[in-house]
């Protein structure tokens, strides 16, 4: 089954067909317990590795030079915890808590940390729920973003040098002030599905913030 979708002008498809194990290739990273250097092989880094050589004279790099982050989402009573970036990449965004790997660490491993850096929180459990791709087409920057999901966590947000904490309606997100690829994923987090995606933010990057093209690869149902 294929579907193609109109999100404000842009045409995405959506495949919910064979891609079975490219999800579940994704989970079992995490499950694995896999530390740096991951796997880059399957239909998505084919896509990411043609953009790569598109965008190479603009100085974009190859599949290798992917960086690793973790993204945890807190999330209880049809609510979800959200922070507002203080400084660096990203700065005056909404988004989830999370960051690069150090070395040694495993992707819940530095999810957990990377909360609790950033909100005070501890995370009791986690579930991965998405693996994220990003190109840049002028910055060079290729970015690979694990996407984990917390209900069961203990102490209270609390606001650090990072990160202002609050809590928001699910059905009330910030989008306006969120990163432009939040608008096409987090309706499909938020429903409790599985994925895999690519995005491909436009020249100007951080401060243009628009997404151009991306795919979606949902689990089967």
């Amino acid at each position: 089954i294929f579907k193609i979708l109109n999100f404000g002008g842009l045409f995405v498809l959506f495949v919910s067909m064979r891609v079975r194990e490219q999800l579940s290739n994704a989970r079992a990273i995490v499950n694995a317990k896999s530390m740096l250097p991951l796997p880059t092989d399957g239909e998505i880094y084919d896509r990411i590795r043609v953009r790569c050589l598109e965008y190479a004279p603009k100085g974009t790099g190859p599949i290798d030079t992917i960086i690793d982050y973790t993204l945890i989402e807190c999330r209880r009573n049809k609510q979800i915890l959200l922070g507002l970036k203080k400084r660096g990449f990203g700065i005056g965004k909404w988004n989830g808590f999370g960051g690069k790997f150090e070395p040694g660490e495993t992707a819940e491993e530095c999810a957990r940390r990377e909360l609790f850096e950033e909100c005070g929180v501890k995370a009791i459990s986690l579930e991965w729920r998405a693996t994220l791709f990003f190109t840049f087409q002028d910055s060079g920057k290729l970015m690979r973003v694990h996407v984990f999901e917390t209900r069961n966590f203990k102490g209270e947000p609390r606001e650090t040098d990072e990160m202002a904490p609050k809590w928001f309606q699910e059905t009330e997100l910030p989008l306006h002030q969120m990163w432009h690829d939040d608008t096409f994923w987090m309706p499909i987090f938020l429903k409790g599905q599985y994925f895999t995606a690519h995005f491909d933010y436009a020249p100007g990057g951080e401060a243009v913030n628009k997404v151009m093209d991306y795919k979606v690869y949902l689990e089967e149902d």
